[in-house]
Order: C-alpha cells, then sequence, then structure tokens
C-alpha cells in the first residue's frame, strides 16, 4: 500500500476546485423556522411562539453537491422535485450554493421537505448567544417509487450531463428515487464512458452491481453482512462478505470515532484503516456521511489516488462533525486542519 504524506494531500487538496461530478439522488430540503416563546394558547396547552426567522439549508444528495460545490467544484444535482413552492426555494438553494440544478418536476409528488420548528430560550444574562430548541419536526415527502415516465425524465437528465462531469455520486436515502433500472442504466452509461460511479447508500447493496466504490457505515455493513463487528478478524470478515454482496469493486466502511477501512476486491484481506482524527471533539454527526461521499468523489474527478481521496475525506469529516446540522469545509479549512494532524493508516 502506497504510504501517504502531507505534501501529496496537501497538493491535492489545492486542485479540488477542478474537480466535476454528477449528484444523482434523494434531494432533501431542509427547513427551519425560528419563534419566540410568548404564552401559553387559551386553545390548547401549547406555548405560541412568535414568528422570529425561516431558512432552508441543502440535505440528503443535495448536501452531498453542497460538500462539493463548497470546494469550488463543478457540480450537477440530478433528482426529483414537487410541482410546488419548496422547489423554488430549492433551486434558489442550490444556486446560491454554485450548484447546478438538473432537476426532473413530478407533479404527483412533494419536494422532499423536513421542517423544523425550534424555540428560542431566554437569553442568558451574561452571554450574547440565544440557544434554540427543536420542539418539533414535520416530514413531508414520498417513499413510493417514482413512476415509470419520471424514471426516463430523469435518466435522460442523467445522459445529457454525464460528459460534463469525470465522475458520478448516487446518494439514496430510500425516498423512492433511485429505482433498479435507474442505478442499472447510470452505472452502464457511466462504464460505458470510463467514468466511476460512487454510492452513499444504506442498504440494498447488490443493486449497485459494477459500481467502483460504495461507502457505508458500520450499522448498514453490520446489517447487511449479519453479524456485529468487534475487531479487526470480523471487521475484515465483513468487508469480504460485502465486496461478494455488492460486486463492487471498492468498499469503504465508515466506523464513525473508529475511522474508516478501504476494502479492494482484489486483496480484501489487506484492507486500508484510517484512524478517525479527533474522537473527542464531535459535537454533531449529521450529514457526515454525505461529507465524505461528496467530498472522495471530488477527489477522484482530478484522478486522486483512491487512498488519498478517502483520507482526504475522513479528514473533511472530522471538521464537519465539529460543527452543528449539515455542514460543509472548504479548501482553506481542509489545508488549515492537514498541518495540525498526524496521518495515521495501515
Amino acid at each position: 500500500m502506497k504510504k501517504l504524506d502531507k505534501k501529496e494531500l496537501a497538493g491535492m487538496i489545492k486542485k479540488l476546485s477542478s474537480g466535476s461530478v454528477l449528484v444523482v439522488g434523494d434531494i432533501i430540503l431542509d427547513e427551519f423556522i425560528v419563534g419566540s416563546p410568548e404564552r401559553i394558547s387559551r386553545e390548547a396547552p401549547v406555548i405560541i411562539l412568535e414568528h422570529m426567522s425561516s431558512e432552508y439549508a441543502l440535505g440528503g444528495a443535495s448536501n452531498a453537491a453542497h460538500n462539493i460545490s463548497a470546494l469550488g467544484a463543478k457540480c450537477y444535482l440530478a433528482g426529483i422535485v414537487g410541482e410546488d413552492l419548496y422547489s423554488k426555494a430549492l433551486e434558489t438553494e442550490c444556486l446560491k450554493n454554485n450548484i447546478h440544478p438538473v432537476l426532473t418536476f413530478d407533479k404527483t409528488r412533494p419536494t422532499t421537505v423536513k421542517t423544523r420548528l425550534l424555540s428560542t430560550a431566554h437569553r442568558h444574562p451574561t452571554s450574547s448567544i440565544i440557544f434554540k430548541q427543536q420542539l418539533i419536526r414535520l416530514d413531508r415527502l414520498s417513499r413510493e417509487a417514482i413512476s415509470s415516465k419520471t424514471e426516463e425524465a430523469l435518466i435522460k437528465k442523467i445522459e445529457d450531463n454525464i460528459e460534463k462531469v469525470k465522475i458520478i455520486l448516487i446518494s439514496d436515502y430510500n425516498l423512492g428515487v433511485c429505482t433498479k433500472k435507474l442505478i442499472t442504466h447510470t452505472i452502464k452509461i457511466a462504464n460505458e464512458n470510463k467514468i466511476p460511479v460512487l454510492v452513499d447508500a444504506g442498504g440494498d447493496f447488490q443493486r449497485f452491481k459494477n459500481s467502483f466504490l460504495i461507502t457505508p457505515n458500520q450499522p448498514d455493513t453490520e446489517s447487511a453482512v449479519g453479524f456485529s463487528i468487534t475487531d479487526n478478524k470480523s471487521l475484515i470478515k465483513a468487508g469480504e462478505k460485502l465486496l461478494k454482496i455488492s460486486d463492487s469493486e471498492n468498499i469503504l466502511i465508515t466506523r464513525g470515532s473508529e475511522g474508516m477501512a478501504l476494502f479492494n476486491k482484489s486483496n480484501p484481506e489487506n484492507p486500508f484503516i484510517l484512524t478517525a482524527f479527533n474522537v473527542s471533539e464531535v459535537f454533531d454527526v449529521t450529514g457526515a456521511g454525505d461529507t465524505v461521499a461528496g467530498i472522495i468523489a471530488c477527489a477522484m474527478s482530478i484522478k486522486s489516488s483512491l487512498e488519498s481521496a478517502c483520507t482526504i475525506g475522513n479528514l473533511a469529516a472530522s471538521i464537519v462533525v465539529r460543527k452543528y446540522g449539515t455542514a460543509v469545509t472548504g479548501i482553506k479549512e481542509l489545508e488549515e486542519h492537514l498541518k495540525s494532524i498526524g496521518i495515521e493508516h495501515d
């Protein structure tokens, strides 16, 4: 296994802005509505909130796309939205964050939105910080598989944009977009064009046959292989089995505080192991998987070795887990964080 060093990684990080990726999958819009508590309602024993602010953030496949565009790289986002006001809000968020939206509209489905209602707490007398408490979350979505008509329209959008990029990332949140036909056709035309396909999914890994890389987390891996990962022996056994189940060329098992393990079909008994960079500074893991997949895809699109790409993805994840909510990082922050850590791998 090639030894990695900071100089090589720093050089790859500087080039990330020249990357180009097509993200395909379940697009989610996160909505945050913040209110100030006023009194108890006379209508029911609930708090009345006075509206203070509303804002949106990109989630799901669009969060992966945001992680790519935040590096200055070119990113196209292909997925399904409804014919509603939220689709306009999502498109606006994409354009604001330099993502090229390649959207297919379906009037029979809603734009997937996760709305969080937050209440502010009273400001501490010695602090300017206003804390927020989430009261409720309302999800607006469909889990039904997209219709054949919508499927064909999305496949056409993928075909029209495939020559603009160097890599494809499929982001599957089990919301009906990533049908068997769409996955099979996307991988087929990508391979015909010599474009690697990366997959970020939580299950049914056999659907992604002939993909280049799949990035499951450890719980999803354990569910797929049927046993727990408790030591190095069971880790290697799990990697080997998942390679056979998925028939993918590579598997990256993300393990939270335990780091990552990269398995290759040609040498599964000798994985590339990366330790986590900042185990003691994890605040929020929301969207960390999107970050890992997005950063690796971007790095692969500039011809980075897979080991280097995974190391940069690991570095990016160690940054975003120190931030709250779905977060992204940029080239400058990656460069600064790289200087402060040691690179350890087996």
